[in-house]
């Protein structure tokens, strides 16, 4: 039960959250800007801007929502590396929020605070998160999900019918991975008694129109291009059975490592001998006794077991980074099931350590920077930013210097320009006009002007720009330094200045 608010233990217990969430925001920000050397490896971070700004309804290979959620950050806010990386951190901090919103239904203020707690130490809300991308932004709209879905079990408005099919509709639209978490919800409102009759009411009926309402102009363009996020999603990995099982038992085996902190940090408030089996198992039984605690469950491994069978069944290679919107009920239910006398009296131990974790945080960014050092893996390497600023000179010199240009190419490089140029590009999608044919075309690229980039050894890409450019536009090579400030990278670029 939970406490009154107006105690003042619930007092002090809400403001912790409240600075906790603040103090985790500003940490992972600082975590992030002083530790990377590039803003993302993996080119996820580029993508997602370099996608929103076109404003679709779908990408070649996902759902568009939290590529418009990038694009509409950077309407606002600078495009420099500090406020994407105070982006990631807020999307975390929502999910962080969430996990108290949740907490609240299952305890008391102390446990809601340890499950904040808990959720702000596990690696896929912290660290993974880092690289805002389709799985670390399913994590707030899964959590928050969840709490609608918990408010409609207690009170069956329609006004939260309306808003959980639209957290729905928006998880869709994040990643299709998202499926397996209304599948489970879905179940559980089908299976539990309790929660079975809220289903088959208006309240279920509400619930699927706003979701429909949501997906639909999704769905259409899914018809129109050839539904090709499914045949993207369908063409990774090999298909070998050895691959794709030993890929779920990783996929398995990553969600109690990646748990591993926050399992620490309850055992923390234990004292040695007060660790007992029977205690946990009562917790999950008293779980068991209520419809919110059947949900809890439900919420924590249904998702896993859905994503292992599906996977298996699609022949697909599970990615452990797909579970990283997972650990937001994991946070709760580790932090329920510490005893509630442990809680009243050992909190200030969770409270140290959690502020000695963001201390470590801080004080880790410029060794991992260090270390990280000539680490030439996937693009880290890659002077993104200095080959923008070249793509920028060369524009204004030979193009039009006028901002909005197309540009075309390696995938990280034109994605990575259209980030940091000054003349806001906009991408060929994939590097190819079959994908973009719904917002660009020959003739468009032609009246508006346009660039392309290759790495000079990189035949495929150069290849496929001729593809796409004009026999008109003027190839020519591109020497840009690296990180190192000695490395020298070599490009090819192509300029079609504007005709319009």
């Amino acid at each position: 039960m939970n406490e009154p608010s107006g105690r003042p233990g619930f007092r002090m217990e809400t403001a912790l959250i409240w600075a906790t969430v603040v103090l985790f925001t500003l940490a992972l920000t600082v975590h992030a800007d002083v530790s990377r050397i590039n803003l993302d490896r993996h080119g996820d971070m580029v993508e997602n801007y370099a996608w929103g700004t076109l404003w679709q309804w779908g990408y070649y290979k996902h759902p568009p929502f939290f590529g418009w959620l990038t694009a509409a950050w950077f309407s606002v806010f600078p495009r420099i590396e500090t406020n994407y990386f105070f982006f990631s951190a807020l999307n975390s901090a929502l999910a962080l929020l969430a996990v108290w919103r949740i907490a609240a239904r299952y305890g008391d203020a102390r446990l809601q605070l340890l499950a904040v707690y808990c959720a702000a130490v596990v690696p896929p809300i912290a660290f993974l998160a880092i690289k805002y991308n389709a799985n670390s932004a399913m994590t707030p709209v899964w959590a928050w999900l969840f709490v609608f879905y918990l408010r409609g079990l207690e009170r069956g408005k329609l006004l939260d019918a309306a808003i959980l099919g639209i957290l729905a509709g928006i998880a869709m639209l994040t990643k299709y991975h998202s499926g397996v978490l209304l599948a489970a919800l879905f179940a559980h409102g089908l299976i539990d008694k309790k929660a079975r009759p809220l289903l088959l009411s208006l309240f279920g009926a509400v619930t699927l129109a706003a979701f429909l309402v949501v997906m639909v102009p999704h769905v259409l363009w899914l018809f129109r291009n050839e539904f090709r996020p499914f045949v993207y999603a369908a063409s990774q990995g090999d298909g070998l059975w050895f691959d794709v099982f030993y890929s779920a038992v990783k996929f398995v085996l990553a969600i109690p490592l990646y748990a591993l902190p926050a399992l620490l940090l309850a055992l923390f408030l234990h004292d040695k001998t007060d660790i007992s089996a029977p205690a946990y198992r009562n917790g999950i039984r008293s779980l068991t006794e209520t419809v919110q605690g059947r949900a809890l469950l439900v919420m924590c491994v249904g998702p896993t077991i859905l994503t292992v069978i599906l996977g298996i069944a699609a022949g697909a290679e599970i990615s452990a980074g797909w579970s990283i919107p997972f650990y937001t009920p994991f946070s709760v239910l580790i932090a329920y099931l510490v005893p509630a006398a442990l809680r009243q009296t050992n909190m200030r131990r969770a409270t140290t350590a959690v502020m000695v974790y963001f201390a470590a945080m801080i004080g880790s960014a410029p060794i991992i920077k260090y270390l990280e050092r000539g680490n030439t893996v996937s693009n880290l390497s890659v002077p993104i930013a200095n080959v923008a600023k070249a793509v920028d000179g060369i524009w204004s010199r030979q193009g039009s210097g006028q901002p909005g240009f197309y540009i075309a190419g390696e995938i990280f490089l034109a994605n990575g320009v259209s980030f940091y140029s000054k003349y806001d590009p906009l991408i060929v999608e994939g590097n190819s006009l079959a994908f973009s044919r719904d917002y660009v075309n020959r003739k468009l690229l032609v009246r508006t002007g346009a660039m392309a980039i290759c790495l000079s050894s990189d035949t495929e890409c150069i290849t496929a720009v001729g593809k796409i450019m004009p026999k008109s536009a003027f190839r020519q090579p591109l020497i840009v330094l690296g990180l190192d400030g000695t490395t020298k990278w070599r490009f090819t670029v192509w300029v079609l200045p504007p005709r319009g």
